[in-house]
């Protein structure tokens, strides 16, 4: 008697009646379900898309370049910002606006004047540039006067090395040159109060030196802050 090459019922997979199941019956692979649907997958990868491999996104683009770039633009915008600090710094300690100024011969007074404007602020400076600096040595005495009567007093006492005025709140000290032959720079003496608008202010003293000091000695008022 012939053996049957199948079990009782039919090849496996194969349900009664004789019709494998759509996809290839109950083995693994892939294909849609009975009844419709997305097609399973039997446990092995699904096929790509069209027939070629899926394509990966990109890797994304390193930003460290664009980070050290706008770093080294920060830094150099300080330091333009910082640099311009300092330049506006240094010429505003210089002094400002000449409204007065006189060149004073030593041991001789001198005076000069003008007219105050308003609730303007000013100081008084001295410039000099003098030969034999070895002895030189400035000293006086000057008067601030408003109408005629006397509102200030300031003791020189300037030796291109220490304050010119010993009353004076500040001191600013620009282009000094200190040699073996010459001296010369510029000395703020003193700030002036403030007086009323409209008044004549009048400063008036003598500059004494040693014997022997020659050159160019000039006192004069200029506008500040």
């Amino acid at each position: 008697m012939p053996m049957n090459a199948f079990p009782p019922g039919g090849p496996p997979g194969v349900p009664p009646g004789g019709t494998p199941p759509p996809g290839g019956g109950g083995g693994g692979g892939w294909g849609p379900p009975p009844g419709g649907g997305p097609p399973s997958y039997g446990g092995g990868p699904p096929p790509s898309q069209g027939g070629f491999p899926q394509q990966q996104p990109p890797p994304k683009k390193s930003k460290t370049g664009l980070y050290i770039g706008v770093g080294c633009g920060c830094m150099l915008i300080f330091a333009c910002l910082l640099g311009g600090g300092i330049f506006m710094a240094i010429n505003a300690m210089g002094p400002g606006e000449e409204v007065a100024t006189i060149d004073a011969t030593v041991g001789q007074p001198f005076t000069l004047t003008y007219s105050q404007d308003g609730s303007q602020k000013y100081a008084a400076w001295l410039e000099v540039d003098l030969d034999h600096s070895a002895s030189y040595n400035l000293t006086g005495t000057i008067v601030l006067s408003a109408d005629g009567v006397p509102f200030g007093q300031y003791t020189l006492a300037e030796d291109g090395s220490g304050p010119a005025v010993s009353e004076r709140s500040d001191s600013v000290r620009l282009s000094w040159v200190h040699t073996g032959s010459s001296t010369s720079g510029t000395t703020k003496l003193f700030p002036i109060p403030a007086q009323n608008g409209g008044q004549t202010i009048t400063v008036t003293g003598t500059v004494n030196a040693p014997p022997g000091t020659t050159g160019r000695i000039r006192i004069f008022v200029a506008k500040r802050d």
